[in-house]
């Protein structure tokens, strides 16, 4: 759901006659952006093939969701308000009938507060079902949806290291996570008459999620190496798009199995500003 596109900033310093100041690299910081409604739209692929005697089984995740995004200013940063107005996603299993997700799968509003740096703090959740709850987290997208800032002005070149850690129950079962996040400011690009802070991230992440799904109790635990973009309007003091993709590995236990059974992951996760 992302376009990719980037442009090497080149900073150059003009003299004739007199000196020119350098320009002044942009503060990156949450605070009350200039649009105080919004809406984000989402795309995520995520494919889970597990290694199970002998056979290989894959599981498919595909899904597209519009989050409505409201702002208002606080003390010390932004609460941020988001509600599902559009989903579509299919879960195809292994050895059952795929599953369909759509809008009567979730209501209600996430509520959470962000800190100057992008910290947050959830005061209300989504409403999700059970079979929802594998896409739609109110725990994840509170603490990753918007990315990490460093809270001062960055250069190009520049570089800021994000640590997001939570856990918790959520739906019919618990999660946790574990990510650090390197982002790197590397140039600008113009999308649509505005200009663009381009932010390249790497890193990795380690998460747990336990439920119960089907009458069975399943965990299952893994490590991914991150990488993508962010597209930063410093003009209107918001992100434009957001691009991770995630490869990795861990394991997923369930009952019928009596050891804990290898998994590989692979995932894209697009986001980008729709309206205004």
């Amino acid at each position: 759901m992302f376009a990719r596109r980037f442009l090497i900033l080149a900073l150059s310093l003009m003299f004739a006659g007199c000196r020119a100041a350098q320009p002044s690299p942009p503060r990156l910081a949450y605070g009350l952006p200039t649009l105080s409604e919004v809406t984000y739209h989402l795309g995520d692929t995520t494919t889970v093939s597990i290694s199970m005697m002998g056979q290989r089984l894959e599981l498919a995740q595909t899904g597209v969701a519009d989050y409505a995004v409201t702002f208002e200013a606080v003390p010390g940063g932004i609460v941020s308000s988001l509600s599902v107005v559009e989903l579509a996603a299919t879960i195809n299993q292994p050895m059952g009938a795929p599953i369909q997700l759509d809008r009567s799968d979730v209501s209600g509003r996430l509520v959470f507060t962000l800190d100057r740096q992008g910290n947050a703090t959830i005061s209300e959740r989504l409403v999700v079902s059970d079979v929802a709850s594998q896409m739609i987290s109110s725990l994840a997208l509170a603490h990753t949806f918007f990315p990490g800032l460093p809270g001062r002005a960055v250069a190009p070149g520049e570089s800021w290291v994000d640590t997001v850690s939570y856990e918790g129950s959520e739906g019919a079962g618990t999660r946790s996570e574990l990510s650090v996040t390197r982002y790197t400011v590397v140039g600008d690009t113009v999308v649509g008459g505005h200009s663009l802070l381009v932010i390249s991230l790497e890193g990795t992440a380690e998460s747990t999620t336990e439920m119960e799904f089907g009458g069975m109790a399943v965990k299952q635990s893994s490590n991914v190496e991150v990488s993508g973009h962010i597209l930063w309007d410093s003009q209107r003091g918001l992100m434009f798009e957001s691009v991770k993709t995630a490869t990795g590995s861990g394991t997923v236990s369930v009952p019928v199995a009596p050891v804990p059974l290898p998994i590989e992951i692979r995932s894209i996760l697009r986001v980008r500003l729709q309206r205004e």
